[in-house]
């Protein structure tokens, strides 16, 4: 029997046990140790009779606190660990549905990563967020020092939004970033440089080229005269940058006046045999009869005069190394049809600064205008309607050339809703915005994503973002590398990953409001692609890379399983 949980004799056991005891010699030992024992027994249950009530269960009156029962044996909990919190589609998850889950951002768009506190997944692209009305523009702008991640963040949005069927456009890679991502989508690669290939500013491109398959009327007008306005707007850049100063508003002129005589019957240009800058600069200068009036001169000599540093530049842009590149018939065009578009302008030489922004210029230009001419095809009822993304990375290239070439970028980021396709730009530091018009590229993002940086950047960018004191030591915190230290020398060489790589901070309009923390981690199709190692340099000087890619392969997370067909679900 039991009293107050404790186990002791019944009374019939006990009295067999009383009369054993009686006996003489070493017969009664075991009877006087099973009494001794039922004694100690009952005591410990007298003492603990008022702790326990008694009826048909036997429960323990311990006090019950969200930590569990405290007491003497309640085995209470001083700390109670958070559960990990998870939220997918019933794909991901096999079926198991629903779960009530917390979590700091819809799941709508790329999955980017995980919520950096709570481990939520975190979905992000400038597309679906403007889609659902949590942003007001497509336009996101991605801050943060080199080597943290941008690019990788950069090339999984790209992925997600050529897994909906958009279609994306790389104008401009440096370094290559992009051009491994793009190649593995089935992509096309475009390269420029010295050599490699070339790029005509007067060619008409792809809007160009839609004209004849236009209705005539209004229609066809308007688009021929968006074509002469891009020309225009094209040639007269690479006149700045090769003068290092504004053009006058009559070499514009003369240049407008110039592309129409190229393009009019006497000239003998088509959209399919486009003409070339030295035919440009062939007609300024010998077409004094016929452009004076343009340059409002009286005669040949004072034309000659008015217009000799225009043709100064254009013959600097045709006999100089820049004539390699833009005096050249285009050599590979745009395919929209591709489902990403890279041009890889890796070959130009880093110190070539002007032919670097000349060239990123000339291939945005395109870009949009290749995006336009789908959008006159849609309009007119001759094609679908589609949707484009454009990545505009390294944009510090640009700006830092000079002020006038702010003027032109910030042309080209104002036309993405127009053209109905999301923008992302990319740099390192808000310094590179230091004009007030080239701030307002970072101010007109509706996202802005911040990756590591340091306390003198993060007040910079206060001026313009509303950051909270928590969210700043978080970001500068990422930005501290680890201390080095001797371990695994005697190993393979694996380079240890700074603790703040791939983590960002997600901030959308500029109210108090705090921002979504997040770290993205590869999938492992993303490492055994390999398509985000931008080290390929530096591989033959560390024996152990195949090692390192291996334990990196090896380490299949969690979130990164679930991600990966997260991108497959990626839709609207």
């Amino acid at each position: 029997m039991t009293v107050s949980g404790i186990r002791v004799l019944t009374p019939e056991a006990r009295a067999r046990a009383e009369t054993a005891a009686q006996r003489r010699g070493l017969r009664a030992l075991p009877a006087r140790w099973v009494l001794s024992s039922d004694d100690h027994r009952r005591a410990n249950a007298a003492r603990r009779g008022d702790e326990y009530r008694h009826d048909e269960y036997h429960r323990p009156l311990a006090t019950l606190t969200d930590r569990g029962y405290s007491g003497l044996g309640g085995g209470r909990a001083s700390v109670v660990p958070a559960m990990p919190e998870w939220r997918s589609t019933t794909v991901q998850v096999a079926g198991l549905w629903p779960f009530s889950v917390g979590a700091a951002a819809p799941t709508v768009g790329t999955p980017v990563g995980t919520h950096y506190i709570t481990g939520a997944p975190v979905h992000f692209d400038p597309m679906s967020w403007f889609l659902r009305g949590y942003i007001t523009a497509p336009i996101a702008f991605v801050l943060a020092l080199n080597g943290f991640g941008k690019s990788s963040l950069i090339r999984r949005l790209v992925t997600g939004s050529v897994a909906t069927g958009e279609t994306v456009l790389c104008m401009g890679d440096t370094k290559p970033d992009y051009r491994d991502l793009v190649e593995t989508l089935g992509g096309q690669v475009i390269e420029l440089g010295y050599g490699y290939g070339s790029i005509n500013p007067l060619a008409v491109g792809a809007l160009g080229s839609v004209i004849d398959h236009l209705p005539a009327g209004d229609w066809r007008r308007r688009v021929a005269a968006r074509v002469e306005a891009g020309q225009i707007t094209i040639v007269a850049g690479l006149v700045e940058l090769v003068r290092g100063s504004r053009i006058a508003d009559y070499e514009e002129t003369l240049i407008a006046a110039g592309l129409r005589e190229l393009y009019s019957p006497a000239g003998g240009f088509t959209a399919v045999q486009p003409p070339l800058l030295s035919d440009l600069l062939a007609v300024i200068s010998e077409g004094a009869d016929r452009l004076r009036q343009f340059a409002e001169e009286d005669d040949n000599p004072s034309y000659r005069a008015s217009t000799k540093m225009l043709r100064r530049s254009l013959r600097a842009l045709i006999e100089g190394p820049w004539g390699e590149i833009f005096d050249r018939h285009t050599s590979t065009p745009l395919d929209l049809h591709s489902p990403a578009v890279c041009v890889d302008v890796s070959r130009i030489p880093e110190g070539d600064t002007k032919l670097l922004a000349a060239v990123l210029m000339t291939c945005w230009s395109e870009g949009f205008g290749a995006v336009a001419a789908a959008h006159a095809l849609a309009d007119a009822g001759l094609a679908p309607a589609r949707t484009f993304g454009v990545v505009m990375d390294e944009i510090w290239r640009v700006l830092g050339v000079g002020e006038f070439m702010v003027d032109r970028v910030d042309a080209l980021t104002r036309l993405n809703r127009v053209l109905a396709c999301w923008l992302i730009m990319c740099s390192h530091t808000i310094k590179d915005l230091a004009s007030i018009k080239a701030l307002g590229f970072f101010e007109r993002a509706r996202a802005k994503i911040l990756g590591p940086v340091g306390p003198d950047e993060i007040e910079r960018i206060r001026s313009t973002v509303s950051i909270t004191e928590t969210e700043k030591l978080l970001v500068t915190s990422w930005a501290a590398p680890r201390p080095p230290t001797d371990d695994r020398l005697d190993g393979p060489v694996i380079r240890e990953t700074p603790p703040g790589t791939g983590c960002f901070l997600l901030k959308t309009g500029e109210a108090a409001e705090p921002g979504i923390a997040f770290r993205m981690t590869f999938t492992p199709t993303e490492r055994a692609s390999d398509i985000h190692n931008t080290n390929k340099r530096f591989d033959h000087l560390r024996p152990g890379i195949e090692d390192e890619r291996a334990l990196a392969n090896a380490e299949t997370d969690d979130e990164a399983i679930c991600m990966e067909p997260g991108i497959q679900e990626a839709g609207r």
